[in-house]
C-alpha cells in the first residue's frame, strides 16, 4: 500500500500519462480552460462542442473528464454505458449554478401561461443535466447562432442560464429570447477600462472576447467568438497580437498551435487576467490519482438521461460540423 501511494504522489510526465490511461482503456479529455499540464495529458483537447462530439464518437469504455462537473454529465448522458470520472467533483460551474432545474420549470409554466403557448427553451451547454432535461435544445457559445437560427422566429424562445450570451444573441440575430439572470463569474470580471487601457498600450492589437462577458466588454472587442472560432482566426493570422478576452489558459492552445502570433491576457477589474478557480481545482496529482480510482464518478439521474440526451442530439443534428 506504501509503494502504490508514494506512486500515485509521484506524478509522471503528460505523455506518460496519457499512455498509462491508453494502455488502461481510459479515454481524457480535457476543456481548453485547463492549465497546460492537463491538456498536455489529454487524448483530446476542445471546447465543449468538441468534447461532446468526441464523447458521443469515442465508444470508450471509461472517460475521464478534466473539466468541470456539468461537461463530465454530458459525456456521460451521450456514453451512458461508460463510466465517466473526474479528478476532483467539486469542479463546478457558476452558470450551471445559477439556473436550477425546479425553477425553471416552475419560470417555463409562468410562460406558457402568460404567453398563450410554451417557449422554446434553448439551453446553454454550461447547466446540469436536469436542466438540459427540462429544455428543446443545448446551444454551446460556438453554434449558438445555428441554433437560435434553427427556431422559426414567430416561436417565443427562452434563453437560459447565461444572460450575456443571450444578449449577444439577440443584438446580432435581431430576436426578442426572453433571458434567464445568470452569468460566468470569470467573464463577469472582465473590465471595459483595462481592457481599453490594454488596447492603448498595444496598438493594432486585435481583441477577441468570449459572448459570455458583459455588453461593454463586447462592444470594445474587434471580434466576439466562442473557444473554437478564436482558435480558427489565430491559426489563420500571422504576426499579430491578440487581447484574449476569456479563460486565460485558452492562451496555452494558442502558443502550442498557433505561435506565430503574440497573446495578452485581456485583464479584470484588479488588472489580473481571469481564470476559472473551478477548472483550477483540477490538478495534475488529481488527475494521476482518479485515473488509478477511476473516480470521483460522475452519475446522471435515469429520469434525466434520455430528455437531456435528446436535447443534445438536437443541437448535434443542427449543427453542421466546421
Amino acid at each position: 500500500m506504501q509503494s502504490e501511494e508514494r506512486t500515485l504522489l509521484e506524478v509522471p510526465e503528460p505523455d506518460v500519462i496519457r499512455d498509462w490511461a491508453t494502455e488502461n482503456g481510459i479515454l481524457i479529455l480535457a476543456h481548453s480552460y485547463q492549465d497546460g499540464f492537463l491538456q498536455e495529458a489529454a487524448h483530446f483537447v476542445g471546447d465543449s462542442l468538441e468534447l461532446a462530439r468526441k464523447a458521443a464518437s469515442a465508444g470508450a469504455d471509461a472517460i475521464c473528464f478534466a473539466g468541470v462537473h456539468f461537461m463530465a454529465e454530458t459525456a456521460k448522458i451521450l456514453c451512458p454505458d461508460a463510466r465517466v470520472f473526474v479528478p476532483d467533483m467539486d469542479a463546478g460551474c457558476s452558470l450551471a449554478d445559477a439556473c436550477d432545474a425546479n425553477d425553471l420549470i416552475r419560470y417555463q409554466e409562468h410562460l406558457t401561461n402568460k404567453l398563450g403557448q410554451r417557449p422554446v427553451t434553448i439551453a446553454y451547454v454550461n447547466c446540469t443535466a436536469a436542466v438540459k432535461a427540462a429544455c428543446d435544445i443545448i446551444c454551446t457559445s460556438g453554434n449558438a447562432r445555428q441554433v437560435v437560427e434553427s427556431v422559426p422566429e414567430d416561436q417565443p424562445i427562452l434563453f437560459v442560464p447565461d444572460k450575456h450570451l443571450g444578449g449577444w444573441l439577440n443584438e446580432t440575430l435581431g430576436r426578442d429570447m426572453i433571458l434567464w439572470n445568470g452569468a460566468c463569474e470569470v467573464h463577469e470580471l472582465f473590465s471595459v477600462e483595462t481592457l481599453n487601457v490594454m488596447k492603448a498600450e498595444n496598438p493594432g492589437s486585435i481583441v477577441l472576447s468570449h459572448p459570455e462577458c458583459p455588453k461593454p466588454v463586447r462592444d470594445a472587442s474587434d471580434h466576439i467568438l466562442g473557444t473554437a472560432g478564436m482558435l480558427n482566426m489565430v491559426k489563420a493570422a500571422k504576426g499579430e497580437t491578440f487581447l484574449i478576452g476569456t479563460e486565460a489558459n485558452l492562451i496555452y492552445r494558442f502558443e502550442k498551435e498557433a505561435p506565430q502570433n503574440t497573446y495578452l491576457p485581456a485583464p479584470g477589474a484588479s488588472c489580473a487576467c481571469n481564470l476559472c478557480p473551478y477548472m483550477a481545482l483540477n490538478t495534475p496529482e488529481k488527475l494521476w490519482k482518479c485515473l488509478h480510482e477511476r473516480g470521483p464518478e460522475v452519475t446522471v439521474a435515469a429520469e434525466h438521461m434520455e430528455p437531456a440526451r435528446k436535447s443534445l442530439q438536437r443541437m448535434l443534428d443542427v449543427v453542421v460540423p466546421a
